[in-house]
């Protein structure tokens, strides 16, 4: 790697931008979000602690398994809580260093892969022979793409393929992710990307999550100054995609952002 990480705030703060108005209806969803697996991690650590001596290897394994599957998973919302909140306070540190996407995506495939297989689903992916690297902040990168990866998890099928594709178009890495779900609704694609927005057709659906997901994608791409989008996919489901200008175009992508410090 060329270029060394280099410590930036970048200010993430639009004017119009304001405080949610169900910041109470935001909690209840978080606190419901955060106790279906913190229930499950305690009762599957009492369970290990006392009678650990009486189960064989393979029910340990799988317990310990399950149990991790679940950390992670708890890992990602605090991360995802995390980042929203310094969004909101209008800044976000990166630590830019020249990086291939394709290192990114490794790292990345080793985190969800098992959460993936819990519904049968696995990731195909299509990435160009050659790419060229970026100017970008290795971990925020990986959210981005373990966001929309779990986002395509949860509303596509079970036991079917992600296709996440990676190429080059006009200076950019371009990635994109797709599933096998219900697709875009046509009169709700341009809000998808704004915080706590949940599409209306998953309400009680068990599908409703938090809605920060895809607002966080869009903060960080957009502070390295890329692009974002959604298209219906072409024989069902969604297309989430991504692009990030290559190193030698990311001095004038780093134009419109406004640096801090």
């Amino acid at each position: 790697m060329g270029v060394s990480a280099v410590p930036e705030a970048v200010n993430t703060m639009k004017p119009s931008q304001s405080a949610p108005q169900h910041e109470l209806t935001v909690l209840a969803t978080v606190a419901h979000e955060l106790r279906g697996p913190l229930t499950a991690l305690a009762t599957s650590s009492e369970l290990l602690a006392e009678d650990f001596l009486h189960l064989d290897p393979e029910q340990i394994k799988s317990m310990l398994g399950a149990m991790h599957r679940r950390t992670v998973w708890l890992q990602g919302l605090v991360e995802n809580l995390l980042c929203a909140a310094t969004i909101r306070e209008g800044r976000l540190n990166l630590y830019r260093q020249s990086l291939s996407m394709r290192d990114v995506l490794a790292d990345v495939d080793a985190v969800v892969n098992p959460l993936l297989a819990q519904r049968g689903q696995r990731l195909r992916v299509r990435m160009a022979s050659r790419l060229p690297e970026v100017l970008a902040d290795s971990r925020r990168l990986g959210q981005v793409l373990i966001n929309l990866i779990l986002n395509a998890s949860k509303f596509g099928e079970p036991n079917t393929s992600i296709d996440v594709s990676i190429s080059v178009r006009n200076h950019t890495v371009h990635v994109a992710v797709a599933d096998r779900g219900p697709g875009v609704p046509a009169d709700q694609a341009d809000r998808l990307f704004e915080p706590y927005y949940r599409v209306a057709a998953t309400a009680g659906s068990g599908k409703d999550g938090v809605g920060l997901g895809l607002s966080i994608v869009k903060s960080i791409v957009e502070a390295h100054g890329g692009l974002v989008g959604v298209e219906s996919r072409r024989g069902g489901g969604a297309r989430f995609w991504f692009s990030i200008p290559t190193v030698g175009r990311v001095a004038s992508a780093k134009s419109h952002l406004s640096i801090v410090s």
